[in-house]
């Protein structure tokens, strides 16, 4: 889908403190082989007192302020996420709304892995585009991968799960980029890798904590074979290739116009880069530096590092950035954005 006229404003992000791996390998909560396969040099730890979703009423004010749009033009607040938000039986998205735009804007959840923070930016570009300016939505993420629920370090192999909120804002008044396209796309023949043999529980945690998500992986592996692994490696790149093609040709662009490519911050063993590099990617140009250095943000990884390209001025007026980004399930998300304006904001990263 090409957009005409739709902006984004501002990005912002709440991010936990810095943890390097190789102190979490020293005191045996890493596995060595673990982290030498997946690459991460650090992860994002949020082990105050806060909730999930006070990460994303802080992200969502700084965006809120640095938009400059009034807070009555929003017209709607989407809201993404993975883990607990803090509290059973929580609407998560109105919180948010309460203590960011407030108002009477129409707060709702995203909920679609991964892919959560890319989905609802496709949304959010829909809705606008039927509105009239000067409409604005907020769209917010966040996610802590705490105990007992989480063990950051062991819950899935090959990624190492940060703690974030994050925010944008978009709108159809001019600001620091445009969404010139975008494209999602759907798959679920392998949905059931996300299950396993696992059983259906009456309540969260009724087979106890942490959450392992990789025993769910080697059960559906070993129900259907290896070779099934080698399908559903196969499957998932030509699902994120279809995608990145079509945002690519209704953005009118080819990978030599991309400046920062910004893939999901998952670990190495996950992600072929050489596939990557044939389909044109410049793989100096990607933002995994900065990415395994935060872990996998949960819905979050698109927001936290836009808002970092802008307040390391590593982004220009004029470049061509392209955001990419996958939920199990499947689905898959391509974006490009072209930036407009180069803001004076200080690290909210950091």
């Amino acid at each position: 889908m090409r957009w005409n006229d739709i902006h984004i404003n501002a990005a912002a992000a709440c991010m936990g403190r810095t943890v390097r791996t190789a102190d979490a390998v020293a005191d045996g909560r890493y596995d060595a082989e673990e982290c030498e396969r997946s690459g991460y040099r650090a992860v994002r730890v949020s082990d105050g007192a806060e909730s999930a979703v006070d990460l994303a009423v802080t992200a969502g004010n700084r965006a809120l302020e640095r938009s400059g749009i009034a807070s009555a033009d929003f017209r709607l607040l989407l809201h993404a996420s993975i883990s607990h938000q803090g509290l059973d039986d929580f609407a998560p998205a109105p919180h948010v709304q309460g203590r960011t735009i407030r108002g009477n804007a129409t707060a709702m959840e995203v909920r679609q892995a991964s892919n959560g923070g890319m989905a609802a930016l496709e949304l959010a570009a829909a809705y606008l585009t039927v509105r009239e300016a000067p409409d604005a939505v907020l769209l917010t993420t966040a996610d802590r991968f705490v105990p007992p629920g989480w063990d950051r370090f062991r819950t899935a192999a090959g990624v190492l799960l940060g703690d974030a909120g994050t925010s944008i804002v978009l709108s159809r008044q001019p600001g620091v980029a445009k969404l010139l396209s975008s494209v999602s796309i759907g798959d679920t023949t392998y949905e059931g890798l996300q299950t396993g043999d696992a059983r259906w529980t009456d309540v969260s945690g009724a087979d106890g904590w942490p959450i392992n998500s990789q025993d769910r992986v080697d059960a559906f592996v070993a129900r259907h074979g290896a070779d099934i692994f080698i399908e559903l490696v196969q499957s998932l790149w030509r699902n994120e290739t279809d995608g990145m093609e079509r945002a690519l040709a209704d953005a009118g662009a080819t990978t030599g116009d991309i400046a920062t490519w910004v893939f999901p911050n998952m670990g190495e063993v996950l992600t072929d880069w050489d596939a990557r590099k044939a389909f044109g990617v410049d793989l100096t140009r990607t933002t995994w530096a900065w990415g395994r250095e935060q872990g996998h943000l949960g819905a979050g990884d698109q927001f936290a590092t836009l808002a970092h390209l802008w307040e390391t001025r590593q982004v220009r007026t004029g470049d061509l950035v392209f955001l990419n980004g996958a939920g199990t399930g499947f689905s898959f998300s391509s974006a490009v954005v072209e930036i407009t304006g180069e803001p004076d904001w200080r690290s909210s990263t950091d």
